[in-house]
């Protein structure tokens, strides 16, 4: 079993590369190591198995929230990599994160805003409070244990978004299948989903940001019925309802 602090390197290279500030990545490292102690195969209360209880790093409750949709995308839902999938999908999507009437004084932010915050006391605050939401939101310890792991890991080296070459910005592509009726459809996987673009000024679009990222044009492929490797892609990325 990997380390406290392997764990811990883990999350922190996987957000920085995600474009979090260091400040809020430890924030978010206090609240897990208050939930899991840093532990992605952590069931709560020690109830292996209990998928009504809380799972994984964050504790999702119920576990199937998690795990569900670790299977769903063909990820090991053990694996601490996915586990942080999962977090930045739902900072995509502003899943499980809501204002906590316990905590009046914190001003009501997205979950993309939080990643940006520069103060790791708030940091944690808003964690606990946003997305854990305990019976008391109210914890000094969890931005204590923020303080400890910025300390620990703010001189390390890690990914950032400028140079990300591997894992999420470089598993992106653009992809034509065909749909029913004898046409075609242009797809665009995220690395966590696919979805169906209905306009070419949206792939337009999609293949600026690329470029303006990664220095190179996005992968673009074109598959048929002959060659349906669209359908083994959409097995672990499925398309977006």
């Amino acid at each position: 079993m990997a380390t406290q602090e392997q764990t811990a390197k883990q999350i922190w290279d996987y957000f920085l590369g995600q474009g979090w500030t260091k400040e809020a990545i430890a924030g978010l490292l206090g609240n897990i190591q208050s939930e899991s102690s840093v532990i992605a195969d952590r069931w709560q209360g020690d109830i292996i198995g209990n998928m009504n209880g809380g799972y994984g790093l964050v504790q999702w409750t119920p576990a199937t929230k998690y795990i569900d949709w670790a299977t769903q995308n063909g990820l090991v839902y053990q694996d601490v990599i996915s586990q942080c999938r999962r977090i930045q999908w739902e900072v995509e999507r502003n899943i499980q994160w809501f204002p906590n009437p316990e905590r009046l004084d914190l001003v009501n932010i997205s979950f993309r805003e939080f990643t940006q915050l520069k103060n790791v006391k708030l940091a944690a605050e808003y964690f606990i409070a946003f997305y854990e939401h305990p019976e008391y939101p109210n914890q000094p310890a969890r931005a204590r244990q923020a303080e400890n792991w910025y300390n620990l890991l703010k001189n390390t080296s890690g990914v950032t978004p400028e140079q990300t070459k591997k894992g999420e910005i470089s598993m992106q592509c653009l992809y034509t299948k065909p749909l029913s009726g004898g046409s075609a459809g242009i797809f665009y996987f995220n690395g966590i989903d696919t979805v169906h673009i209905q306009h070419m000024d949206t792939v337009k679009l999609l293949k600026q940001i690329y470029k303006a990222n990664n220095g190179k044009d996005i992968p673009e492929y074109t598959w048929n019925s002959k060659e349906p490797w669209y359908a083994r892609l959409e097995q672990v990325a499925p398309n977006r309802k």
